[in-house]
């Protein structure tokens, strides 16, 4: 009888490779996953160079993971039994009922070391990033506002029985590096607490700020570029987008959670908007809404350089180097500037875009978490 069992054993694992090698063979390659909002691998392309350098073989692991058979449902079943043995976190991030919050990212120490999954950061290497800025600040001929939006995780701190290593530190850093040139807002103690207040300033599945919390942090850009008056937050008509699962979500890939409200405002005026030379339809693109990235339905997702212009001749120009945090801002900022939006990463150059489009003022807003997992910011030049 032991012997039946164990032949049989055998045979059903037998079968159970037989049968994922062939879905594995037969269906389809997925070039991109919904669940995780990310690109997979595809089959590696052999050649001499990606043999002699190893690469082929890293693809080619990637590609077995990438596209192994059920394999959504398979991470949502892992992420289930995470919660179930009562971890609290699935692939670095947080789970609460009413919050999640990326944990662990992978922080920059120096160009030939990165630390994955981390939970901390280097601060020699953030402070160099930062001292480097404030040199280049105090070189240029326009008044600069500074933003670093803050991490999910440090807004949403009393949501989790987590302890963040330093703290507020990385701000505190901040506030003591940045010279008073480089017009640095802090945003965390307002954003943290209009979370206590229950306002929804940042989204429960996506790392980034919602509407209202970009329309916050306008508030306080409004005030440092001498804008006195600020529509109140009540007078801007409103779209909502429903069924937004952000990055976060993605990330964790927990098979259940409340979807997230994308809320697009409006201020009545008709702007000419254009994307790396493109013309859009306006501030919003609403076939993105549609799509599994729908934070993109702001100025149509990333681009490297945006352009927003309204009516009237006697509007003057701001130069806003970002990130897509700034996305959902420049709606607010357009209602008295026409933008010039440069992706920090692909468009470093600060001050030849300066000489280029003659600025009334310099807008630099590039989150926080980039700051700890690159070195994109200390490269403005």
């Amino acid at each position: 009888m032991k012997k039946i069992r164990d032949l049989l054993t055998i045979l059903s694992f037998c079968v159970f490779l037989a049968v994922f090698a062939v879905l594995f063979l037969v269906l389809p390659e997925k070039p991109f996953s919904e669940t995780e909002n990310r690109p997979l691998q595809t089959a590696p392309a052999v050649s001499p160079e990606t043999i002699l350098s190893g690469t082929l073989a890293d693809q080619t692991n990637l590609w077995f993971s990438d596209q192994f058979p059920l394999r959504d449902g398979f991470v949502r079943l892992k992420s289930a039994f995470e919660l179930l043995l009562c971890k609290g976190e699935n692939n670095g991030v947080l789970y609460s009922d009413s919050q999640l919050a990326v944990r662990a990212f992978d922080a920059y120490d120096s160009r030939l070391h990165i630390a994955e999954n981390a939970d901390w950061y280097f601060a020699p290497t953030v402070k160099a990033q930062l001292e480097r800025y404030g040199d280049l600040v105090g070189q240029l001929s326009v008044p600069v506002v500074t933003l670093i939006p803050p991490r999910t995780v440090d807004v949403a701190d009393s949501a989790f029985p987590y302890d963040r290593p330093y703290g507020d530190g990385l701000y505190d850093l901040l506030s003591e590096v940045l010279p008073e040139k480089a017009g640095y807002l802090e945003l965390l103690p307002d954003l943290r607490a209009a979370y206590e207040r229950g306002e929804y300033v940042i989204y429960r599945t996506d790392h980034h700020w919602t509407t209202l919390g970009a329309y916050t942090a306008y508030q306080k850009v409004a005030s440092a570029l001498g804008i006195e008056e600020v529509s109140p937050e009540e007078t801007w008509s409103k779209t909502e987008i429903s069924d937004f699962f952000g990055t976060t979500a993605a990330r964790a890939s927990f098979p259940w959670g409340k979807p997230d409200v994308i809320t697009l405002y409006d201020d009545g005026e008709n702007y000419t908007v254009t994307a790396d030379g493109e013309t859009l339809d306006g501030l919003y693109d609403f076939r993105r809404a549609r799509s599994s990235d729908k934070y993109t339905a702001f100025l149509g997702g990333t681009h490297g350089v945006t352009t927003v212009k309204g009516n009237g001749d006697d509007r003057k120009t701001l130069l806003v180097f970002k990130d897509s945090f700034a996305d959902s801002l420049i709606p607010f900022l357009a209602h008295h500037f026409d933008i010039v939006a440069l992706d920090l990463k692909t468009h470093p150059d600060l001050t030849a875009a300066i000489g280029e489009y003659h600025p009334e003022a310099v807008l630099v807003v590039y989150n926080a978490e980039n700051l700890i997992t690159n070195a994109a910011f200390g490269n403005l030049r």
